[in-house]
């Protein structure tokens, strides 16, 4: 430990107290010796020790009460208790660490024994805070993590909904209509950007075409409109914002919310599919199984991943070998279309 350890000390033997205190400070130790059990409590609280040794025996005093009066007291219940005694019955013992003690240490005391105890209990203390630190901090990690995912699930429904009201609206919105639609965009912006400062996980595979400015038209090549676009999602409102954008371009979409359905319809061959947009976590399933059937079978098929998620490291491998292209949620109608331009120059 960096400090300099603190030892508080209780026993009515001043012989015991003296002989311990001055050979644990020989070691490096800050001890309060202390000889009466009378406002103990109150001392240790001023005190504030990192451990606490207690004769068990004491006059008029049981030190296995105090040491009860210590684990029900909020400031002290985490400081660890070592009993010192003559008495050797298991009972007693056993009593002693069921009122909480950690350990149990003999008289005549030794004091390289007693040494190593009070570090060893001290390191397992810290080893088992920075556990619990370990294991809360995966806790945090996980909840961001599942809240950013759940988060830009909306955000991408909400985001396209507001593009394709301002769109088909067009110049029968008012001043103060495009106002409150190009707030509704800042926003959704500003709530983008915290969620990426809270992201735990940092990827780094292509990234997403940021939220743009909607006013310049984006023209699509007559390659573009000709194609059939089949989109995996199993979020409803996800999948039919994405169709709302292509159809509105006059792009035929076809549309599956969970694998099983989405390979029938690539393997039936019914309906010529030119680009499947696919997430990459659908329901308990990884949309790398679509991407490998249409490889092996369909190679002729564009695909494009889409994620609100973290991404598994076998889709990462794919993304970066077949150079896939990757959508990120929360996307815009802009990024939809940017993307499809792309892929049929």
């Amino acid at each position: 430990m960096k400090n300099k350890i603190r030892v508080y000390l209780l026993d009515d033997s001043i012989t015991v107290t003296t002989f311990v205190s001055k050979s644990l400070s020989s070691l490096g130790y800050v001890v309060y010796a202390d000889n009466d059990p009378n406002k103990c409590i109150k001392r240790i609280k001023e005190f504030l020790p990192d451990i606490i040794i207690l004769d068990i025996d004491l006059n008029e005093f049981n030190g296995i009460d105090i040491c009860k009066d210590i684990q029900e007291d909020e400031q002290l219940k985490e400081i660890p208790v070592i009993f010192l005694s003559h008495l050797t019955d298991t009972a007693t013992v056993a009593e002693g660490l069921e009122a909480g003690a950690v350990d149990y240490i003999y008289k005549p005391i030794d004091i390289n024994q007693l040494d190593s105890r009070i570090r060893i209990i001290l390191k397992m203390i810290e080893d088992m805070k920075d556990s619990v630190k370990l294991a809360k901090m995966n806790i945090i990690k996980a909840s961001v993590i599942t809240m950013h995912h759940e988060l830009n699930q909306p955000l991408s429904v909400i985001l396209l909904s507001t593009e394709m009201l301002e769109k088909r609206m067009g110049n029968k919105l008012t001043d103060k209509e495009k106002k409150l639609i190009e707030r509704i965009k800042n926003s959704l912006n500003k709530i983008n950007d915290i969620l990426k400062r809270f992201a735990v996980l940092h990827e780094h595979d292509p990234e997403l075409v940021p939220y743009t400015d909607d006013s310049k038209m984006l023209k699509l090549p007559p390659s573009a409109t000709s194609e059939k676009v089949l989109i995996i999602d199993d979020e409803d409102e996800v999948r039919e914002s994405i169709i709302d954008v292509l159809n509105e371009e006059g792009i035929e979409t076809i549309q599956s919310e969970n694998i099983k359905d989405a390979i029938e319809i690539i393997e039936k061959g019914k309906e010529r599919i030119s680009i499947i947009f696919c997430d990459i976590r659908i329901k308990n399933e990884s949309g790398s199984e679509v991407f490998h059937l249409v490889r092996k079978s369909y190679p002729e098929i564009k695909f494009v991943f889409i994620t609100g998620y973290s991404i598994p490291a076998e889709v990462k491998r794919i993304i970066r070998e077949f150079k896939i292209p990757l959508l990120k949620k929360p996307f815009s109608r802009r990024s939809i279309l940017s993307l499809l331009k792309k892929m049929n120059q």
